[in-house]
């Protein structure tokens, strides 16, 4: 099979989202200094559940169009949504603080 320039660009791409995503979690209401916990490499649909409260959680290696969710309970339940958005983003804690992370693709 003859590998084409279009073909060999798509293989590319595909490549280039094939890395998951990293999650760094913090004790404090930003994403600046050290994280207190990292995910690397989290995959599609994911629900990422560390132990404890966290203030704010980073979220980088993620296309703009992929969907990311915050939760203030445990294992990431629709009726515990409390932030969502798209693409690369810091997400700051409101009143409660962030217990379950989701990444979807």
């Amino acid at each position: 099979m003859k590998l084409t320039l279009a073909r060999f660009l798509a293989i590319c791409a595909v490549a280039g989202f094939a890395h998951g995503q990293t999650l760094d979690f913090f004790t404090v209401k930003s994403c600046s200094g050290a994280a207190s916990e990292e995910f690397r490499d989290v995959g599609c649909n994911v629900c990422v559940d560390p132990p404890g409260d966290w203030e704010a959680v980073s979220i980088t290696d993620i296309g703009s169009n992929q969907r990311w969710e915050s939760h203030n309970e445990n294992g990431c339940t629709a009726a515990s949504l409390v932030g969502q958005g798209f693409g690369p983003a810091c997400d700051i804690a409101g009143h409660t603080a962030i217990r379950s992370f989701f990444v979807a693709c």
